[in-house]
């Protein structure tokens, strides 16, 4: 059982170590392909790539019964309903404490904000007061979710605009794909499929950081706004499901060069975030 967790009635905290060893002790179990499971889904073309059986297995250790409505501070956890065409946002500060039908358990909301289509399959979850709900990984319509959190706080207590606000996005890092003309002119849907998947969820980031970038800068504020982002994955492979050891390794090297480089600017963050407590109330 992990030494850290993080809800009001059993005060403990996650840090963001203990986040980083979740995925680095557990990742080789989530993403782990039987050949049996290959052969059965032609390698994620006809069915999901991945059981779901391990990383539910995984949030259950780490989170138990906590619920969203218990968490520390205030979020905004990004899903997609696909019975009911909507997006579908879990808030801890808003919607969780209206009751229990606005409710969830955190490993719940967990499955579905990480149900990545071709993934894992579709997650089902029900709220505290027995509603289901069958969601897919909000990236497919927030793939940067900032633009979310700033609506979402600008309608807090006192309607706060960009100069009350100080927002720090951070990117995961990308590596773009190149697509030749010559080859794309002659896709039909089957080979459009993946592409346009993959342009799709980079052009809604890159559109949310266009965005923020412009409303800040428009107010004179624009140092209120900052997004950090590693300027090359070096050696490391993008897809989210290599979690071979090599890998990982690379891709904390990736996150320490990252810091080192972007060093003044933690330093600027961390002295904002030190002069006094957080005025916004939800």
């Amino acid at each position: 059982m992990p030494d850290f967790q993080s809800c009001q009635r059993k005060q403990i905290i996650y840090d963001a170590f203990a986040l980083v060893d979740l995925y680095i002790k557990n990742g080789d179990k989530i993403f782990d392909v039987p050949l049996w499971k290959k052969i059965q889904t032609i390698n994620g073309i006809i069915d999901e790539k991945y059981d779901a059986a391990p990383i539910e297995s995984c949030l259950d250790e780490y989170f138990e019964d906590i619920k969203l409505s218990e968490l520390l501070k205030p979020c905004l956890i990004t899903a997609y309903d696909i019975r009911r065409r909507s997006t579908h946002f879990f808030g801890q500060h808003d919607y969780a404490k209206k009751g229990d039908g606005y409710d969830f358990y955190v490993k719940d909301v967990c499955r579905a904000t990480s149900a990545a289509p071709t993934y894992f399959e579709a997650a089902l979850i029900k709220s505290i007061s027995g509603v289901s709900y069958p969601l897919v990984d909000g990236g497919v319509f927030a793939n940067n979710p900032t633009l979310c959190a700033y609506s979402e706080v600008r309608n807090a207590k006192g309607f706060p605009t960009a100069k009350d606000m100080f927002i720090v996005s951070i990117g995961t890092g990308s590596e773009n794909k190149e697509y030749d003309y010559d080859k794309a002119k002659g896709w039909g849907a089957v080979g459009w499929i993946r592409p346009v998947i993959d342009i799709m969820m980079s052009g809604n980031s890159e559109t949310t950081h266009y965005h923020l970038t412009k409303m800040f800068l428009a107010g004179g504020n624009q140092n209120n706004y900052t997004r950090l982002q590693p300027a090359s994955l070096g050696n490391a492979n993008p897809d989210m499901d290599d979690a071979r050891a090599e890998n990982i390794q690379a891709l904390i090297e990736v996150g320490i060069e990252t810091a080192q480089n972007c060093d003044d600017e933690l330093d600027r963050i961390v002295g904002i975030l030190m002069e006094g407590e957080d005025k916004i109330e939800f």
